[in-house]
């Protein structure tokens, strides 16, 4: 219903604001709920949600800014989808964090017996503001910027995330203006991002429940460490696309090959974004709420920056040395999990955040 560009500014942040909250919590949820096999499975869903919802919505919008409906049914139907997934998370979805249920569970006891000295641990511990603040707004940075797994796994992750937002443009460029097409046929490229999406999660599960599960079936725990080999396999299949995406980019080349080069991308940034997920949720458990918070804000603000140079940057360079530039700053990223492969557990003895 907005009437001019500052409101629409206005509702988008208060949107992103609230919006921010699950993905916030997310690792501390799933550390609780699960173990780390099923934690695998969990965390997969969740990060191809993740990248499935904001890459078919380009698919969904461009169909219906070119109807009837008008651009603005693109917000209505966003609206529409929120309010229903929030409603049956709101009734069922459960409070998971172990000393809040201990101290529901004391209290229901203590009425039940009339004891009154019956309690949780987290019944002595005062309400303080000033501990609140440090926990959920300065904690996190603190994190980031003294764990050296966090800031390069968090930086890694940022970039991808801010990639996959520069899709957004980049694409239109690359086949709506390039190659001539309309706004809804121009957007179905972005299907094969979802195949390689969906692929990535497939084999993430394959991983997870054949050596990650031997390898806990055998020590009856499995180092963080496991999570890097898929992550390791994503960090070479995406600039493979990056790279195949620049260099059939040519109107005078067939299409079908600089499409098919999307499904490579989306695997890849599947499989470095989820393992990347699960590391920090596994190498920091009691404090992955704090750790996800501060991977979440960095990589939000990597993911609304990088379009904003997109346009540009592509319309200079063009679409294969533009994507290829963005090609060779990810080849610079991929030793980050080999690195944390071969020394995680050493750095992690010398963290006092990690569990």
């Amino acid at each position: 219903v907005a009437q001019n560009l500052e409101t629409i500014f206005i509702c988008r942040f208060l949107g992103g604001f609230a919006a921010s909250a699950p993905l916030g919590i997310v690792g501390g949820l799933l550390a609780d709920i699960f173990g780390p096999i099923d934690r695998g499975i969990a965390v997969a869903v969740f990060a191809s949600a993740t990248f499935v919802g904001p890459v078919a919505g380009p698919i969904v919008g461009g169909f219906i800014t070119m109807s009837h409906l008008g651009w603005r049914w693109t917000a209505w139907i966003t609206l529409i989808m929120a309010g229903f997934f929030g409603l049956i998370g709101f009734v069922v979805i459960p409070e998971t964090l172990a000393p809040v249920l201990l101290s529901r569970r004391a209290k229901k006891i203590r009425f039940a017996t009339k004891n009154w000295a019956i309690h949780a641990k987290a019944d002595e511990n005062e309400v303080n503001m000033k501990e609140l603040a440090h926990r959920y707004l300065l904690k996190p940075f603190q994190m980031l910027a003294m764990e050296p797994i966090l800031l390069l796994v968090t930086l890694y992750m940022g970039f991808i995330y801010g990639f996959l937002y520069l899709c957004f443009e980049a694409y239109p460029i690359a086949f709506q203006q390039e190659r001539g097409w309309n706004a809804g046929v121009g957007a179905l490229p972005f299907a094969a991002i979802i195949v390689g999406v969906a692929f990535g999660s497939i084999f993430i599960c394959f991983f997870t429940k054949t050596r990650f599960a031997r390898k806990m079936k055998e020590h009856g725990e499995v180092v963080p460490e496991e999570r890097m080999i898929p992550m390791i396999v994503g960090g070479a299949l995406l600039p493979i696309g990056m790279f195949w995406f620049a260099w059939t980019s040519n109107p005078n080349i067939i299409w079908v090959p600089q499409v098919i080069s999307g499904a490579f991308i989306g695997a890849g940034v599947l499989l470095v974004f989820l393992q990347g997920l699960n590391y920090i949720i596994d190498v920091y458990k009691v404090n992955a709420n704090s750790a996800i918070a501060a991977n979440t804000f960095f990589r939000s603000w990597l993911g609304a920056g990088f379009p904003m140079f997109a346009t540009s940057m592509f319309n200079t360079l063009g679409v294969p040395w533009a994507m290829s530039l963005l090609g060779f700053l990810t080849l610079a990223l991929f030793p980050v999990p080999i690195l944390f492969f071969i020394y995680g557990e050493k750095i992690r003895k010398l963290s006092k955040f990690s569990a």
